[in-house]
């Protein structure tokens, strides 16, 4: 399975698990800007898969065939308004992050990626930061290791549809706005 392929498991197996109790179970890029974060803490309480890549796998791998043991994390992230405590713990209207961890890490400890090993749970962190408690938010990451074999564009599906038609514009910063080349190539069909 691609690395793509296990990304959205992870987020499968994470929104069968909390069905509608969380707003968002989605992936992230690892390196988290200043949008980011604010569109996650939009989408709290949720869950944000993160792949982190991971070193080449000496004892399992097999001649033509790459195994890492790739780390992935998983953010659970809470904003509730009525402080701290809540976003920890939970209420009676949403859900904690102590909750949230704790179920997650449940589900993915041993299981099976289809094409790739079993999960480990390496590690909970507090990721608290006096800018995060200012916001309102509580994150709490869970690190995950999985071998993974990288077996090529197997479940990769390709990146274009046939096409007939392309058109291309370039401009390389023009001062009226308007493209400097233009360019429609039409390829024969078979």
């Amino acid at each position: 399975m691609s690395i793509a392929g296990v990304e959205q498991h992870l987020i499968d197996t994470l929104k069968a698990t909390f069905g509608a109790t969380l707003r968002a179970v989605e992936s992230l890029p690892a390196d988290w800007d200043d949008e980011t974060f604010r569109r996650v803490l939009r989408q709290a309480p949720g869950l944000f898969v993160v792949f982190g890549g991971g070193p080449r796998n000496e004892d399992e791998s097999e001649p033509g065939r790459v195994v890492i043991d790739s780390r992935w994390g998983v953010i659970a992230v809470t904003a509730h308004s009525s402080g701290e405590l809540a976003r920890r713990r939970g209420d009676k209207r949403e859900i904690g992050a102590y909750d949230i961890i704790q179920r997650a890490s449940r589900r993915l400890e041993g299981h099976a990626v289809p094409g790739n090993g079993e999960i480990q749970v390496r590690e909970v962190e507090n990721l608290f930061s006096a800018q995060l408690e200012k916001q309102g938010a509580a994150l709490y990451g869970l690190h995950l290791v999985l071998p993974m074999y990288l077996t090529g564009d197997d479940d990769i599906e390709p990146a274009l549809d046939d096409f007939i038609t392309w058109n291309n514009a370039i401009a390389t910063v023009p001062a009226d706005g308007q493209a400097e080349a233009t360019d429609t190539v039409t390829l024969e069909q078979a």
